[in-house]
């Protein structure tokens, strides 16, 4: 590929850094000898071990983030991505461009409504389930706010313990409460009408309309060899025909790859480092 055809095309940007699964797949397959112990598996079976193997690789060791921007609506609320496993940082974004990380509020209510009779008795439908109220839009700012006379939060006692005392001055940017059952990011209303910007971690392997197709799934080149080892290691880990000191060396083999794989992506920068300590000597009045 020439140079110009690769600055001219902007979706090729980038990409030398990174193999499709396709390509990891065909090459374990040419790797295996005849006396192999996986010589004779099947493609599928490759496939299915291979997208394990690059799944845990991006829950702990690849975290390559992603980021979308949306605007919050009046109901103070933003659904997850589709291929949604942890987020980085959630802010807002102003008119320059500057990102305003936001805070977690713990006391902020996600609690599931149950809808009850005047005599407090649970309400149930035909097949004899509760009757859930409608999903809360959003969270107030404030422990006295309230929707439909439902409380938004909680009170607790004032011995000692205030979860609910005023700590505005914690969340200058704002705060938000994550709803994972109901898979939903709850705002306060201090950001009402910002664009909100959720920088998160996929597992890589989303196919949807917004994600890639399967031959097209990328995987660093540094975690190739990793990914190549957990294969070969799952195939014969349960094969009894397979002696146990060559199922202990395949496990060894994985766990020291993906150690190096970590090591390599995780770079450790001298000039991050002093970034991240600059001004940690002063004192704090």
């Amino acid at each position: 590929m020439a140079s110009i055809d690769y600055y001219e095309n902007s979706s090729k940007w980038g990409n030398y850094q990174y193999l499709t699964l396709e390509e990891v797949i065909n090459n374990y397959a040419m790797s295996r000898d005849s006396d192999d112990f996986t010589s004779n598996t099947q493609r599928h079976k490759i496939l299915y071990q291979a997208m394990r193997g690059l799944r845990e690789l991006y829950f702990d060791t690849l975290q390559e983030v992603k980021a979308i921007q949306l605007e919050l609506s009046p109901a103070l609320s933003v659904v997850l991505p589709p291929d949604y496993i942890n987020y980085v940082r959630i802010s807002w974004v102003d008119e320059f461009g500057q990102l305003h990380p936001m805070a977690n509020d713990p006391r902020m209510s996600i609690a599931q409504q149950y809808l009850q009779d005047h005599e407090y008795n649970l309400l149930f439908d035909s097949d004899g389930c509760v009757l859930k109220g409608s999903p809360d839009g959003g969270a107030s700012s404030s422990a006295t706010d309230s929707t439909d006379g439902v409380s938004n939060s909680y009170s607790f006692c004032r011995d000692g313990f205030a979860p609910n005392a005023d700590m505005s001055k914690y969340f200058p940017n704002g705060k938000y409460r994550l709803d994972k059952n109901a898979g939903v990011i709850q705002f306060g209303s201090g950001i009402e009408g910002k664009s909100i910007v959720l920088e998160y971690i996929s597992d890589g392997l989303f196919t949807g309309c917004e994600g890639s197709p399967e031959e097209e799934i990328r995987i660093n080149k540094f975690a190739e060899s990793t990914i190549l080892d957990f294969i070969y290691y799952q195939l014969i880990k349960n094969r009894r025909q397979v002696p146990y000191n060559e199922k202990m060396r395949a496990r060894k083999e994985y766990y020291n790859s993906r150690r190096i794989t970590k090591a390599r992506i995780n770079t450790l920068r001298k000039s991050e480092i002093i970034q991240a300590f600059k001004g940690s000597s002063k004192w704090i009045k």
